[in-house]
């Protein structure tokens, strides 16, 4: 599978700093996912520095989690989506075309 994941600074209520990553996922329907990205320990996390970047991984090398939790602001139950991979090289160099469309 080929996917752009980017990369998102956090920082936790006692101050530590931490990066998270996201990507959007299509589906053969043609609907698209949101999911955070995790990566094992023996995969390695992509540098921040390079996000948004393309990568290449197998499906055997992935698995999808999901998880529902009730936000705190009002109370409505949201489904958290998290891709979990085990091994990922790097692809094709990202290209921002979300630009093109303006003059």
């Amino acid at each position: 599978m080929k996917i752009t994941v980017f990369a998102k600074k956090k920082q936790t209520a006692e101050g530590k700093k931490f990066y998270t990553y996201l990507t959007t996922l299509h589906k053969k329907d043609g609907s698209e996912l949101v999911a955070q990205v995790r990566f094992t320990e023996e995969a390695g996390n992509p540098d921040p520095k390079n996000c948004p970047m393309n990568i290449e991984f197998e499906k055997a090398a992935g698995n999808i989690s999901k998880r529902e939790y009730t936000r705190e602001d009002n109370g409505e139950i949201m489904v958290a989506h998290t891709l979990w991979i085990k091994a990922w090289k790097e692809g094709e160099p990202y290209v921002d075309t979300s630009l093109d469309d303006f003059e």
